[in-house]
């Protein structure tokens, strides 16, 4: 079982741009036993009636005893957590769930990611830059393209980004722009769903192993509420302890016109 921690941790920056949130914490537990992939939940204080928010792990610095999360703040519970001051102490739990599998992911891999959903690649990638593996870093977005992407540069071979405007990158999805003979060993995701699915169907047809990390809403983080089920082909599986890292040939997941669908 993968060690966690209650850890009260402190914050040391706080701050946005072009709508994404990034906030660093003092948090020496939680940072020595995390992987890429993983996630914590924060705790938000005295206000009883808002349950913890999952957010991944955007980076870990071990030597420093540090983590980053970004997020977005799509409502009241992440807008408290925007409002935090430098300085200010809170309590999280983490590492949870099971991350990204980085046994034999043979000599290239792409990095697949869509929206906020590029967050815990930058951890992934940087995992990866030190096993010395070539990695290709495949970004989606709807609109603007958030300034953080540019720390990908020193990590990958080659970068490849997409908005659906066509402002600032190459106009459509970034699955569109996946290259049409691919030489991935492995193809690792985050994003939204009809990105992974199109991911995992691209992935299939090229006999490529595919890893997707999948979000579902979570109460509690510890599998005790039951509330963030998902599909697989040997059964239901809750994603903060089975996941939220999956292997796409192995996973189900809702559309709008079936109840459930193979994800390729």
């Amino acid at each position: 079982m993968n060690p966690k921690h209650y850890e009260t941790a402190k914050v040391i920056s706080n701050s946005h741009a072009y709508g994404v949130y990034s906030m660093k914490l003092e948090a020496p537990q939680v940072a020595a036993d995390s992987k890429p992939g993983q996630f914590v939940m924060v705790y938000l204080g005295s206000d009883k009636h808002l349950l913890p928010r999952p957010i991944s792990l955007y980076d870990v610095d071990k030597a420093a005893g540090t983590i980053t999360l970004d997020y977005i703040v799509p409502g009241a519970g992440t807008k408290i957590i925007s409002e935090w001051p430098v300085g200010h102490n809170l309590q999280i739990l983490g590492p949870l769930g099971n991350g990204f599998d980085l046994e034999n992911l043979g000599e290239r891999v792409a990095l697949v990611g869509g929206g906020i959903g590029i967050a815990p690649l930058y951890f992934l990638a940087k995992e990866l830059n030190g096993l010395g593996i070539k990695t290709d870093v495949y970004l989606g977005f709807r609109q603007e393209i958030p300034r953080h992407i540019s720390c990908f540069e020193t990590l990958a071979q080659n970068i490849k980004v997409a908005t659906e405007d066509g402002r600032g990158g190459n106009r459509g999805y970034i699955t569109d722009f996946l290259p049409r003979n691919p030489t991935y060993d492995t193809i690792l995701s985050c994003g939204p769903i009809p990105m992974l699915k199109a991911l995992a169907r691209y992935a299939h047809s090229h006999n490529i192993p595919c890893q997707v990390s999948v979000e579902e809403r979570m109460a509690c983080g510890l599998g005790a509420c039951k509330g963030c089920v998902v599909k697989t082909l040997v059964g239901y599986q809750l994603c903060c302890q089975n996941g939220p890292v999956f292997k796409s040939d192995e996973i189900f997941l809702p559309t709008a016109k079936t109840a459930t669908q193979k994800l390729h």
